[in-house]
């Protein structure tokens, strides 16, 4: 079987990854066709905790093998949101460790890999002479296809932080008079530094001038670049029965959470069941990104200490989900005392209790700190 994908981005890059590294007992031939002269995504990404586990098992990375200046990541620090707690820190199991990354040094090291074929140039996926193709082209041209995912960011202005943030082991989620801030704790090495904070805001209230100002007022950086976008999914992820969409081909949400490369990743599991089980995950992945949207839209429901336009406008998309309530329900009932010794491991991850890519205990964390 051969097995194609187009793109080298980070779904790209992964996708082709994990076909090989699974599949080279199932004899899967897996190939990867990108166009060099395409940059790859300049911002800094943070994971969950599959990433560095496959990277370590398939092209040797480690801590100190570190030839992607990876940076650890140990949660996600929330600073000003809601109206009780300063702080509120969504961690990993201390045992745990998730990572920070540029997005170009990951793509080098899996290419580099040796465990599929790469090909240089530009191909349209229906040309492509394999079993199944992913598409990994990146954003669409058109959204013809496509619905959007309800969420109050659309634009983002990117800059080079003046300190060192990678004395943090934890990337920081700063809400502002005008949304939020991502601060990734990236290597001074990375080429990624010039772009690991982030100025989250809604243009449709905000203007860019107004956003800037308020940036640089309450952060020390340089200003880089600024980007809109829209929040967005397939509607058909599979095409033809063999061409298989992913990364931002398949959908794209702001990176509250830092949920696209796990996401990335489940789709990739599901397919790998769609290809060897002829299981439909269709409905499967629609469901897991709703999810996704939900989760995050949660986190604005309680507001920030700021009483602005754009925390009043957050706060009304809301969203209805039974599966949501009885996760929040039963996040309630955990004792962190006991979540180890009875075996219920991160709030339930242990026994797959997963809201999308959340246990329980993400859900009791953030549910105290806005509460308690």
């Amino acid at each position: 079987m051969k097995i194609t994908v187009v793109g080298a981005g980070n779904a790209g890059c992964f996708t082709a990854l994990w076909f090989a590294w699974f599949g080279r007992k199932e004899n899967v031939e897996v190939e990867l066709i990108y166009n060099p002269e395409i940059p790859v995504e300049r911002v800094g990404q943070a994971t969950l905790l599959n990433p560095p586990a496959i990277l370590w098992g398939s092209t040797g990375f480690n801590w100190y093998n570190n030839n992607i200046h990876a940076t650890f990541k140990s949660g996600i620090l929330y600073e000003n949101w809601g109206k009780k707690n300063d702080k509120v820190f969504h961690e990993f199991a201390p045992d745990l460790m998730a990572m920070h990354y540029c997005p170009w040094e990951m793509q080098k090291s899996i290419l580099n890999s040796g465990h599929f074929k790469v090909t240089e140039g530009d191909i349209d996926p229906k040309d492509v002479d394999a079993d199944y193709v992913f598409d990994c082209r990146g954003k669409p041209k058109n959204f013809t296809g496509y619905k959007p995912l309800k969420n109050p960011i659309n634009s983002v202005i990117l800059a080079k932080p003046n300190w060192d943030v990678k004395e943090a082991f934890w990337s920081r989620h700063v809400a502002t008079p005008d949304g939020w801030t991502f601060v990734i704790p990236t290597h001074p090495d990375s080429p990624s530094h010039d772009y690991c904070v982030g100025y989250c805001y809604n243009a449709n209230i905000t203007t860019k001038e107004n956003a800037e100002k308020n940036f640089t007022k309450l952060f020390d950086v340089e200003i880089k670049k600024y980007v809109e976008f829209v929040n967005y999914v397939v509607e058909d992820p599979i095409i033809d029965d063999r061409i298989l969409l992913n990364g931002n081909r398949l959908f794209f949400l702001e990176p509250m959470e830092s949920s696209s490369v796990q996401t990335y990743i489940e789709w990739i599991k599901m397919c790998w069941n769609y290809i060897f089980d002829k299981t439909d995950p269709r409905q499967e992945i629609s469901r897991y990104i709703e999810q996704t949207q939900n989760f995050v839209l949660w986190h604005y429901q309680f507001g920030s200490k700021y009483n602005t336009p754009f925390w009043d406008y957050a706060k009304t998309l809301t969203f209805e989900d039974n599966e949501f309530d009885n996760f929040l329900k039963y996040s309630r009932q955990l004792d962190k005392y006991d979540i180890f010794p009875k075996g219920n491991l991160y709030g339930g991850m242990a026994e797959g209790l997963l809201y999308s890519q959340w246990p329980p205990y993400s859900f009791k964390r953030w549910d105290d700190g806005m509460n308690k």
